[in-house]
């Protein structure tokens, strides 16, 4: 009986040392530096939309340490010469970022810093795909930070930087 405890106990270690195995190659194919190609979002109920416009700019950085930076504006944005147009330079920026776990296909980023102090302090979860040079970030149907009241699921394509 003590043997089997023993056993057991050994099995759970190597399972949870496996997965810990896992999510560390997984967060050395993540880390460095993407680049936004698009940015889709399903409205649940209605169309596909394009937030910030058929080429939007990002950049999200995976550093070793387990820490995310994500920066997203919409293409051509000017310098704002009014109040109004501060207002509306700020309503073409997404940013956050903080430590992120792994678990599988799903990263969860418990958001330290943010341009939408809404989501200072939560967590960001997200579903991704990772092909070569190639990752696809999904998140689960949400809130809308950019459409009030809509229902949402986004699709964030973005490509390694070299």
């Amino acid at each position: 009986m003590v043997l089997l405890r023993v056993f057991a106990a050994a099995f759970v270690c190597l399972c949870f040392q496996a997965g810990f195995a896992f999510a560390e190659d997984t967060l050395g194919q993540l880390a460095g530096s993407w680049k936004l190609s698009s940015w889709t979002i399903q409205i649940i109920g209605g169309e596909a939309a394009e937030p910030f416009g058929p080429n939007p700019k990002g950049r999200a950085i995976f550093a070793a340490d387990g820490y995310v930076t994500f920066v997203t504006v919409a293409a051509n944005r000017k310098p704002a010469t009014s109040n109004d147009e501060s207002a509306a330079l700020l309503k073409s920026l997404l940013a956050y970022s903080g430590k992120f776990t792994i678990e599988g296909d799903k990263f969860t980023t418990k958001v330290d810093i943010s341009a939408n102090e809404l989501l200072t302090g939560q967590d960001q979860v997200r579903f991704f795909k990772l092909e070569g040079d190639q990752l696809t970030i999904r998140t689960a149907e949400q809130v809308s930070s950019v459409l009030p009241g809509k229902r949402v699921v986004g699709s964030l394509t973005w490509e390694r930087e070299r």
